[in-house]
């Protein structure tokens, strides 16, 4: 089991690294035109040199930015609940893999809507001279998503197989 709760750990910070690099990198969104080549992320976009934050982001730059930092927190929680399973302390009378677990999975859900609704809003193109195609700071949100399902279902195992005490049997 500890091999299984290092992968846990080592699961887990690669997720919440990588979903914090998605958040703040400006690489989500490239536009290739004529002339100009434009690159867009969730708080800025740069075009000719020249980065700039709108002052009204669309609604859907606003929910993907809300639900990627719920995510970022559950991940984080999920963390600090793994490194707290090599300590062996229950929290509140609940094991910290149950903790985990949960964690994972929220995170996960919050990072599936907020790239989902990215992925949904974000691709109308009015100009036909425009090429745009994602780029790494979206591919790197989209691949959390399996990391912290992995995460999940590692700490949901850590949880169903670790010795419960005789008052949770009753």
């Amino acid at each position: 089991m500890l091999a299984c709760r290092i992968l846990n750990l080592l699961v887990a910070c690669v997720s919440l690294a990588c979903l914090l690099m998605a958040l703040v990198t400006d690489y989500w969104l490239v536009a290739y035109g004529a002339k100009d080549i434009a690159h867009s992320g969730l708080w800025k976009t740069c075009r000719g040199g020249h980065c700039f934050a709108p002052l009204m982001p669309d609604d859907y730059i606003v929910a993907t930015r809300v639900f990627l930092i719920l995510a970022s927190l559950a991940a984080f929680a999920l963390t600090v609940s793994i490194i707290a399973l090599f300590t062996r302390h229950t929290i509140y009378n609940v094991r910290g893999s149950f903790i985990a677990s949960m964690s994972a999975f929220s995170a996960g859900l919050c990072t599936l809507i907020a790239v989902a609704v990215y992925t949904a809003e974000s691709w109308e193109n009015k100009d036909s001279s425009i090429q745009r195609t994602y780029e790494w700071s979206f591919y790197l949100a989209w691949a959390t998503f399996p990391m912290l399902l992995l995460a999940g279902a590692l700490s949901l195992l850590l949880h169903l197989r670790s010795p419960a005490s005789s008052y949770e049997r009753v």
